[in-house]
């Protein structure tokens, strides 16, 4: 386990848990952020005109916003129902029948559900989670692991982009040089 800065010693299990399932989420966004950062800067069917140039990924949402202002409603939208699913599957319920506040242990603000192991709240339509235990241990490693370089790598690109205004493909190709 990566913990440089001794957090878990003294953590409950319960404690540790939410922080994974805080962490496989974060690691999930950022994946798909690496993927968009790098696949928008070379496809625009977001656009009317998808060969315009409109440099780095991190202002095509404002030219989204101007061409189909009605894709953030459908975005949180979309982001609604996963949190939703995920929040049922996951958390308990603080409005449930046991315990000082509704569903929730004693003193507790908020809880993982006893059998939910965090990040896995049955989304496969794939058929991809291994059934071995171990192999199922050894992809939420690899899954933790990607998801926290991708963490690293989204806040580069920002910051990146945001310095020197240029897309990431670019400025790779001109340190290249």
């Amino acid at each position: 386990m990566f913990d440089p800065a001794g957090l878990s010693k003294t953590a409950a299990i319960k404690e540790v848990r939410r922080w994974r399932e805080a962490e496989v989420t974060h690691g999930r966004v950022s994946m798909l952020a690496v993927v968009g950062f790098l696949t928008q800067e070379n496809f625009h069917f977001l656009f009317v005109e998808p060969d315009k140039d409109i440099g780095p990924a991190i202002r095509h949402l404002d030219e989204v916003r101007a061409v189909n202002p009605w894709f953030f409603e459908v975005l949180t939208f979309t982001i609604a129902l996963a949190e939703a699913r995920r929040s049922t599957v996951g958390w308990v319920n603080p409005a449930g029948a046991s315990g000082p506040v509704g569903g929730l242990p004693d003193g507790e603000l908020r809880a993982l559900n006893s059998q939910y192991y965090p990040g896995d709240f049955g989304f496969d339509p794939l058929g991809l989670k291994p059934t071995d235990a171990d192999e199922f241990a050894e992809m939420a490693t690899k899954e933790l692991q990607h998801g926290r370089l991708a963490m690293l790598a989204a806040a580069g690109f920002l910051a990146q982009e945001l310095v020197d205004g240029k897309t990431i493909v670019a400025t790779l190709a001109d340190q290249s040089l």
